[in-house]
């Protein structure tokens, strides 16, 4: 919150702006302000004292810039904020970024925004830093990807990732930005198996963000091109092991690929407004070009706007690599 200095107004230019009334604890409006009550009105004006009220402004509300210059610029500012407050280690502190609705993912699987506050404590990332930031608008959700190298604390050492892929989703709620979901490329090699999510959410959306996710995953595999395209996104980005990659690979890749049969597990899902995070550790054999990527379970995250057959994937995240 941005302090200005107090100002002195009176209790006419209170009435007038619809400023705080210290004794109704509410906002009032000017015609409120006037309605006082009879006592009060009756006072000469001679013997009214002028209201001194301390008048603190809020920081403005959270707008979209006008142009991609100011789109890139927020997403280098919310990717150090981000990145800045997940190392302060301050469980509350990182709560208050992330939306309601926040998932992550990287290769040991999915948490939510308590299982996250709780591992970045541990963790503690610090100097990071961003090279290839990509920045697009989808709808209201502001889609990011970049490469990340930071320091983590792991089993009680510091330990600095390479450059590796990250995306991140905000969209703006209570008037800031909030992140709905991230993910990570870094991992060790060979990649671990996934653990189960650090949460168990609610049965019904799961099945619902599952049915989603089947839905996008079958028209890849079977080359469904019109009814995959349909379900791309204008601004989708993804990350891979192939690194950042936008809704045009995906599409040109999905057309060449050799799908196995995608098999989800431990799925879940969850919403904000219009947006639906969906999680699963995902087994999907897969051939693309000269790689083959291995049929074993890895965490995968999309991201959704809207819902059922006209929802579109804004966001992806697969871990699975090949070994």
């Amino acid at each position: 919150m941005i302090k200005l200095p107090a100002l002195l107004v009176t209790a006419a230019a209170v009435a007038a702006l619809g400023l705080y009334s210290s004794d109704t604890s509410a906002f009032l409006s000017g015609a409120a302000m006037h309605a006082a009550p009879a006592a009060s009105q009756a006072a000469p004006a001679t013997a009214a004292t002028p209201a001194q009220v301390q008048v603190e402004a809020k920081a403005p509300a959270a707008t979209w810039p006008s142009d991609q210059k100011g789109v890139d610029a927020l997403a280098s500012k919310l990717l150090m904020e981000w990145m800045a407050t997940a190392g302060g280690g301050d469980a509350a502190a990182i709560e208050g970024v992330l939306a309601p609705c926040f998932q992550r993912i990287g290769y040991e699987g999915a948490s939510d925004r308590a299982g996250e506050a709780a591992q970045l404590k541990t963790i503690a990332p610090k100097n990071a830093k961003f090279s290839g930031i990509v920045a697009t608008r989808a709808g209201d959700a502001l889609v990011v990807t970049c490469l990340m190298s930071v320091e983590e604390t792991v089993a009680g050492k510091t330990a600095t990732s390479d450059d590796e892929p990250r995306l991140g989703v905000w969209t703006i709620a209570d008037g800031s930005w909030k992140l709905v979901a991230w993910a990570t490329f870094n991992m060790p090699s060979p990649r671990p198996a996934p653990g189960a999510p650090r949460f168990a959410g609610d049965a019904a959306f799961n099945a619902e963000g599952e049915s989603m996710l089947k839905r996008f995953l079958a028209a890849q595999r079977a080359k469904e091109m019109p009814a995959f395209e349909a379900m791309v996104a204008d601004g989708m980005q993804v990350i891979n092991f192939k690194g950042q990659k936008t809704g045009a690979d995906i599409i040109k890749g999905a057309s060449h690929a050799t799908t196995d049969a995608p098999v989800l597990a431990d799925t879940r899902t969850t919403r904000c407004g219009d947006l639906t995070i969906v999680t699963c550790n995902l087994t999907m054999g897969q051939k693309v070009g000269w790689s083959t990527l291995p049929a074993d379970p890895a965490p995968f995250l999309a991201v959704f706007r809207g819902t059922g057959d006209s929802a579109k994937v804004i966001a992806l995240a697969n871990t699975n690599r090949p070994k």
